[in-house]
């Protein structure tokens, strides 16, 4: 899904998370690796790449593994786990893996119902994003927020790199129909959105921010985000309760859901003000 958002006179296409690169004809995915030790391929397409904890899988891949090398896949959608242990070659299939050659061994499970109450696509982490959309000789404007604000209580903060002192900022809020449903100036480079803005779940807003120099230049950044469902924040708050019981598998897939919601990892910070001021990198919420 694109959605499109129109601003002022510069339109923003913008690919919704998930869905990169999803047209008719691309490849299905199926999986994601939960875990993976040892010496492990992915043969996709003709091309090999090597697994990392939450890639995603696509049908049709093999999984070559060498002596003693392992590596869990998991069907989100199915809710299907499959744990695989070379030496062997296996053939992911639309909802399951099949042993192909070798002595290897495969074993399934089932995953937990909390894990699977998460909704976690098969895409793996993609995360939601900034990105540069115009700008004047060498300057780059880079957005680095919202971030972990996506729970219901918690406060929306759009968090940016600062240009210098003499750079302001205008931010505005775009709703997925192309209308500006906040707008203010400043000179920091963090903002909080104010409470009078009532923002629906599950739906698609995007920030667009536009940077003014001492010369008259001129900067643009978007970036989307959205709240989360009460479902979806009920899910995750279950499935953390159980996070000192979880296996390697579930603890991957709770960040994974984490990421793929946008919500920052426990123990990280608001981007706050003076981290902001003083342009100290990305920041992220609790």
């Amino acid at each position: 899904m694109t959605a499109r958002f129109v601003v002022g006179a510069l339109a923003v296409l913008w690919t919704a998370p998930g869905c990169a690169g999803a047209d008719p004809g691309s490849a299905r995915l199926v999986a994601i690796v939960t875990e993976v030790e040892g010496s492990a391929r992915l043969i996709v397409r003709g091309r090999t790449q090597t697994p990392e904890v939450a890639d995603p899988v696509e049908q049709g891949a093999i999984v070559a593994l060498e002596r003693n090398a392992r590596i869990v896949l998991t069907y989100p959608l199915s809710g299907l786990i499959y744990e695989l242990q070379g030496p062997g070659r296996f053939v992911v299939h639309p909802e399951a893996v099949q042993a192909s050659t070798g002595s290897g061994r495969l074993a399934r499970r089932e995953l937990i119902p909390a894990l699977r109450a998460l909704r976690i696509r098969p895409d793996g982490t993609t995360l939601q994003g900034s990105a540069a959309m115009r700008g004047a000789s060498e300057v780059e404007l880079q957005a680095e927020g919202p971030r972990g604000t996506q729970l219901t209580p918690d406060a929306i903060y759009l968090c940016w790199r600062s240009l210098g002192s003499q750079w302001t900022y205008r931010v505005r809020l775009i709703d997925d129909d192309g209308n500006v449903l906040f707008e203010t100036r400043t000179l920091d480079s963090t903002f909080e959105l104010p409470d009078a803005v009532q923002l629906q779940a599950n739906v698609p807003y995007l920030w667009h921010l536009q940077a003014t120099g001492p010369n008259g230049q001129l900067v643009d950044a978007a970036g989307q985000f959205q709240r989360l469902d009460p479902r979806t924040e009920q899910a995750l708050q279950t499935a953390e309760s159980l996070s000192p019981e979880l296996d390697a598998t579930g603890r991957a897939l709770l960040r994974i859901a984490r990421q793929q919601q946008g919500i920052a990892p426990s123990g990280a910070r608001h981007c706050s003000r003076d981290r902001a001021l003083n342009a100290s990198g990305s920041a992220a919420s609790e």
